[in-house]
């Protein structure tokens, strides 16, 4: 991101190495949707959030979903990235334990 040295924050994701990349098929968009599209993008490449790459193992799709208040949330699929990293095992903490932290005790 602009302003913030890698060194600060990076991530880089811990894929199985047997792991094959997986390139999902281009889904095709109302002209409507691909300008709210290209207008994310353009904002995330100006933060420089995200960048270009010429050639990509991986090809995930975007996922345009409604708000409430009328706009529209820019998701990507990353369905079959999630299922090629290792599960992380750390146990959710019971509802009750969270209720209990919160009130003090």
């Amino acid at each position: 991101m602009k302003g913030i040295h890698p060194s600060v924050a990076s991530h880089r994701l811990n894929v199985l190495p047997t792991a094959r990349p997986v390139r999902q098929r281009v889904r095709r968009f109302h002209p409507d949707r691909q300008k709210i599209i290209r207008d994310e993008i353009d904002k995330l490449l100006e933060a420089e959030f995200i960048r270009e790459v010429e050639y990509s193992d991986w090809l995930a799709n975007v996922v345009v979903i409604p708000k409430k208040e009328g706009k529209w949330r820019v998701c990507v699929d990353y369905t079959n990235l999630n299922n090629a990293c290792p599960k992380d095992r750390f146990p959710l903490p019971r509802i009750d334990q969270i209720v209990d932290s919160t009130a003090g005790q």
